[in-house]
Order: structure tokens, then C-alpha cells, then sequence
């Protein structure tokens, strides 16, 4: 139907719409086959009522990668154009609600070959073009390299216009506008947006598990924050924890974090629908609001989400657990009440050695890698806390107990313990921790400490001797019976966890291997995870068959589903710590969307020489916002004062 035309009018709307050589070359490719006669019919996009892809009727002959173009690259651009002076779009091609006619799919690609054809010919079409070509890519890439750089490093946006000026002295292209602090504040809230939304598409279009982490703090301005972390397989077949957004709560009800949570999620593109049946666990601490049985969060969320599986972070179930030995070991509480002395005097020393200022509360709120901390720096400067507190006679107290044998094996018996913890809480942080891999990193911890109650670690062996020899690090010991001595066999115990997934582990299953073998545990894994329970079963016996060698794809579906639940919500621990680092008290006025923006780009964003900024200056320029070479507006210019004005002063 265009043999009259050289051009292609395909290629020409193509060359109109795609702001890059990259973006149309990956254009092109998805739309390789649009109007062709011998393409697929179960390419094409379906136009029913459940589709999430667009709202709008697609034609029929439009494969899907074809709408997601024409709606978010086409769209951009149509807007774009429209926005300029003396423009005026048609709603149906600013819309993207272009359709076709005709009763078979011929007649269908005829007419949208000539709607291309008249479209390519209009005045609309050819300022798209000039617009194009008059892009200024080069220095807009260049600020928002340098917006990035500041937001990734937590550096204040008033970095923005004396980097600008640095990088104009080397000779780097910067244009003449977006070289303020607001522009460097925009611009990172437009890369955190177009990052959070390609998070989501990947997400939905995919259709991949989903696992939401959240966690309640206060930040130093006295807001109620929320911080949401979201665990999914993204752009691979591995999970990982990604933080996705900070919310300011209103309240601090259930209903309050409920509520809120659901709306983040709703607003950033995750539909009821989509989360009914890909919204896989729920991980939180164990606060009463988080997790109370009838009107918690996780109750809410349960009542609306039937199949959610709600899991107690490990990290703060590992604090509970530490926290119930407490209660049953003697001992503990004066060795720990002891050591909370030492924070408190050498915390409020002003000249103290920064070596003892590591000396923090133990076996509190915080987790057990800081008390390991603790007890490593006493261990470590016993001699010189002895050689301290015997040079003031106001310390005679607290050097008594400091060189009792008894406060030396305790000592001794935690530093051994909490260094097994420690290891175990950081293995439980990983981003990458799958259930699997927790349940084994606890049973063989179990082991090990079950073990320590007959072959003792190796700093209760050295505190062992210290008491055969009353010398520990050249200091003379004495017997003190006030201070009490931990238990050391009461000390170690647990129990186990997560029965079910072993049966997925190859090390866990028995010699002589039945072929139906966890067959039944498989279909109720699939069962609680909606995932195909024929496809599951099948993969598993030819998982078994290969005797773990390795995985079928079959099986990958309800593997991936099984890790994407969260060990963890550590993330969310980090989120906070970034935030206090962030929000500081010469930066205490930011709201918490653009620090919520922020920390997205800090925790989350790529490093800066893997940062593709043209990608995000496309879509800038597409909404119609200023390029760092516009000349419609005034270029910032230096204050200049003049000397006579001075004269004022005096």
C-alpha cells in the first residue's frame, strides 16, 4: 500500500516517536512484525476486561510489546509536543486511541498503514521531528550525572550549583539551566519515580511472587515513618530485597500501617487483583502491633490476603530467644548489668581512648552483633580497664568485680557465645538469604552449641585457665562469691525449623529414595504458593531423578516462590540507619517523600559508572520539562556586588 512513498511510514513514526538511536533500535525490535500478514496470532494482546496492560481497546493485531511501546514512549512524546506553544494534538493520537477497521486482520493493517502514511505527512509529525533534532542530550546527561552522583552519596542538594562550576572549569558541557539546588531535588525525584516504575513493570508484567517487609521508626524530626521493602525475583530468576519507599504515618494503629501499606503498593502500580494472587508472604518484627492475632497488621493483611504466608523476622526471633536464656541462666544479669556501668562511664569520658568508646549496652534492644562488639573491646583492653580503675579510688568497686574469676569465665563463656550469634545474625542479614539456607545455617548452629556443653569455645578455654593459674592478661585474679558464674552446660540450646522445605534440600533426604518421595509436601507447597501443582510434582521427580545435579525448569517456579519469602528484615534495619545518616539535624526539613526518593537512589540505584542517565533525560524531555541547553528561560548567573554599595555597611 506504499510503494508510492520511499519511507517507510512505520519506520517514520518510529524515527518520530523514539528519542534515541537505542531506544528506537529496541523499538523496532519489538514491533518488528506489527503489520505484517504472517505474524503469530498468540502474539497479540488480549482486550478484555482483566487485562492490566492499558485501559484502552488495542487493536487485535497488536502483539503486547507493541502497546507497552506505543503507550509509554508514544505517549511521552505526545505530550511533549503538545505542551508547545501553537500545538494542537488530536485526542486519539495524544491518547494513543488509535484503532482499525476492517473485519479480518488484512484490512485491520491496511487501515493503520494509512493512518501512519497521513500521520507521517502532518505538521504535528514533522515538529516531532524538528523537536528531535534539536535535543540537546549531551549536556542534560552531564547534570543529571552530577544530580545522581550528589543523591547516591547522600550529599546535600546545595552541592549541585559548585559541582556544576567545577565541572564548567574542566571543560565539561553543562548547558546554561538545571544547575540549581531545586533542580538537582527535582531531577532525583524523577530518576527515583522512572526506577520505582521500571521495578513495578518488571514486577507485574512478569508476573513474578512478591514478599512485602515492613518495619515502624521515628525520625529525628519526631515523625512516625513506615519503610516498605519488597523481596521478588526481579530481572532474574534469583530473589533479592530491594527498599522501595518510605511512608509518614498518620498514626500508629494497625489500621493506620495497614492502610498506608496498601495504599504505597496501590499507588505504585500493584492492582488487588495482582496482589490476590501474587502477593506471597508478609515479614515483620514481632511487635504487638505487627503481629497481634486478632487485630494486628498481619491479621488485616491475612483477612484480605487468604493464602499470605506471615513470617517473624529471624533476626529479632534470635533476640527473643537470647532474651528468654536471660530469664532462665543465672549469672547473665549481673555480668550484664556490669558491663552497662562500663557503657555508662565511658560514654560520658570525654578522655577516654576511642578504642574503649566501643563499649556499648549488651543483650539490649539492639542486636547481638553489638554486644559482641562489647564484649570483644573488653576482652581485648581487660589490662588497660584494670590499670584505669585501679588509678581512681571512686573505681574500687567496679575493679573489684572486673578481677574476680568468676567475671573472667562468664566473660569468657559470652564471648564465645555472642561470637556464634553475631556470625549467625549477619548470615541471617544477607540479602540473598533463602529459608532453605536459613534452616540449615540454625541446625548446624544448634550443633555447635550443643557441642560447646562438653568441648568448651576456645575463650572459655583460655578464661579456664586463667582460673587454674588466677592470671588473666597479667592480671592477678580473686574469688569473689557475690559474682555469680554463668552455667556454662544450662548456656546452650534451641530447637528446629521449617520441616517442610527440607524436602526440596538433596542433603536432607534418605538413602534409599522412594520415586513418589515428597511428592505431598510438594503439591501443599504448591497448594500455599498458587503455583502450578502438576508442573511442580513432575519437575521434583526429575529433580530427584538427577539427584540434585540440577534444577529443571519445571521445579523453578515453586523454587523461586519458596525463596522469595524474607529470612530477614534487616533491609528494613538498614533502611532506618540511612535515614538517620540522611536526615540529620542540619538537613531535619526534608519531607519525607524526597527523603524516601533518596534513600531509593542511595540503597538501590546502580553504581555511578553503570548510571545510563540518557534513559531518564529521555523521558525528562518527553514530559516536557527544560533541557540543561534551553534557551526559553534565564541562565543563572552569579551575584556581583558592587563595591559602592559596601560603602553602606559603614
Amino acid at each position: 500500500n506504499n510503494n508510492d512513498t520511499k519511507e517507510d511510514p512505520l519506520q517514520s513514526v518510529k524515527a518520530c516517536i523514539a528519542q534515541s538511536d537505542e531506544s528506537c533500535t529496541s523499538a523496532a525490535a519489538a514491533d518488528d512484525g506489527t503489520f505484517c500478514d504472517d505474524e503469530d496470532e498468540n502474539d497479540t494482546i488480549s482486550t478484555d476486561d482483566n487485562s492490566r496492560v492499558s485501559e484502552h481497546e488495542w487493536p487485535e493485531c497488536w502483539s503486547q510489546a507493541q502497546v507497552r511501546y506505543f503507550s509509554t514512549n508514544y505517549n511521552q512524546v505526545c505530550a511533549r509536543v503538545d505542551m508547545q506553544q501553537g500545538q494542537r494534538v488530536s485526542q486519539e493520537w495524544s491518547g494513543c486511541l488509535i484503532s482499525s477497521f476492517g473485519r479480518d486482520k488484512a484490512a485491520q493493517q491496511n487501515s493503520l498503514r494509512k493512518k501512519i502514511k497521513e500521520h507521517r505527512d502532518s505538521i504535528y509529525h514533522k515538529k516531532a521531528v524538528e523537536i528531535k533534532e534539536k535535543a540537546d542530550y549531551a549536556s542534560t546527561c552531564n547534570v543529571f550525572r552530577t544530580a545522581y552522583k550528589i543523591g547516591k552519596h547522600g550529599r546535600p542538594f546545595t552541592d549541585m550549583p559548585i559541582d556544576v562550576q567545577l565541572q564548567v572549569l574542566n571543560g565539561v558541557k553543562m548547558g546554561r539551566v538545571l544547575h540549581s539546588n531545586n533542580s538537582c531535588a527535582n531531577i532525583l525525584d524523577h530518576i527515583a519515580a522512572e526506577m520505582k516504575k521500571k521495578v513495578v513493570n518488571d514486577i507485574v508484567m512478569n508476573e513474578r511472587k512478591l514478599c512485602v517487609l515492613i518495619d515502624e521508626s521515628t525520625t529525628i524530626s519526631g515523625k512516625s515513618v513506615l519503610v516498605v521493602c519488597l523481596r521478588s525475583a526481579i530481572s532474574s530468576e534469583n530473589p533479592d530485597t530491594i527498599l522501595f519507599e518510605l511512608i509518614e504515618l498518620q498514626g500508629t494503629t494497625a489500621k493506620d500501617i495497614t492502610e498506608a501499606l496498601l495504599g504505597c503498593l496501590h499507588n505504585n502500580g500493584f492492582d488487588p487483583h495482582y496482589l490476590q494472587e501474587h502477593l506471597l508472604a508478609f515479614a515483620c518484627d514481632g511487635a504487638s502491633v505487627m503481629l497481634g492475632r486478632k487485630a494486628g497488621v498481619a491479621a488485616q493483611l491475612c483477612s484480605k490476603f487468604p493464602y499470605l504466608f506471615v513470617w517473624h523476622c529471624s533476626n529479632h526471633r534470635l533476640e527473643l530467644a537470647v532474651c528468654d536464656v536471660l530469664k532462665e541462666v543465672g549469672g547473665i544479669n549481673h555480668f550484664k548489668i556490669f558491663l552497662d556501668q562500663l557503657y555508662s562511664l565511658y560514654h560520658s569520658a570525654l578522655n577516654v581512648g576511642q578504642r574503649l568508646l566501643v563499649i556499648g549496652c549488651v543483650l539490649s534492644v539492639r542486636w547481638v552483633a553489638s554486644s559482641e562488639r562489647t564484649v570483644k573491646a573488653v576482652w581485648e583492653n581487660y589490662q588497660a580497664l584494670q590499670v584505669h580503675f585501679t588509678s581512681r579510688a571512686k573505681y574500687k568497686g567496679l575493679n573489684d568485680v572486673l578481677t574476680t574469676v568468676s567475671f573472667v569465665v562468664n566473660l569468657g563463656i559470652m564471648y564465645d557465645a555472642l561470637t556464634e550469634l553475631s556470625d549467625l545474625s549477619r548470615m541471617l542479614q544477607r540479602r540473598d538469604m533463602t529459608l532453605d539456607q536459613a534452616d540449615r545455617q540454625l541446625d548446624r548452629q544448634i550443633r555447635v552449641f550443643e557441642s560447646m556443653v562438653s568441648t568448651p569455645g576456645p575463650y572459655t578455654q583460655t578464661a579456664i585457665e586463667a582460673e587454674k593459674e588466677k592470671i588473666f592478661r597479667n592480671v592477678c585474679l580473686h574469688e569473689n562469691q557475690r559474682v555469680i558464674k554463668i552455667n556454662h552446660g544450662q548456656f546452650f540450646h534451641n530447637s528446629h525449623l521449617l520441616s517442610d522445605i527440607k524436602v526440596l534440600q538433596s542433603d536432607s533426604w534418605p538413602a534409599s529414595l522412594d520415586i513418589q518421595y515428597g511428592d505431598a509436601v510438594v503439591r501443599h507447597l504448591c497448594q500455599r504458593f498458587r503455583v502450578g501443582e502438576r508442573e511442580s510434582v513432575l519437575g521434583f521427580r526429575e529433580y530427584k531423578d538427577l539427584k540434585a545435579s540440577k534444577t529443571p525448569a519445571a521445579l523453578k517456579p515453586l523454587l523461586t516462590a519458596v525463596h522469595t519469602i524474607a529470612v530477614s528484615t534487616s533491609e528494613c534495619e538498614r533502611a532506618f540507619s540511612s535515614m538517620n545518616d540522611t536526615l540529620t539535624d542540619k538537613r531535619n526539613s526534608l519531607d519525607i517523600k524526597r527523603l524516601s526518593n533518596m534513600i531509593f537512589l542511595k540503597c538501590n540505584g546502580p553504581p555511578l559508572d553503570q548510571f545510563n542517565a540518557q534513559t531518564y533525560v529521555q523521558i525528562w524531555l518527553a514530559l516536557g520539562r527544560r533541557s540543561a541547553a534551553s534557551t526559553n528561560c534565564e541562565a543563572q548567573s552569579e551575584r556581583k556586588v558592587e563595591p559602592k554599595t559596601c560603602w553602606s555597611l559603614f
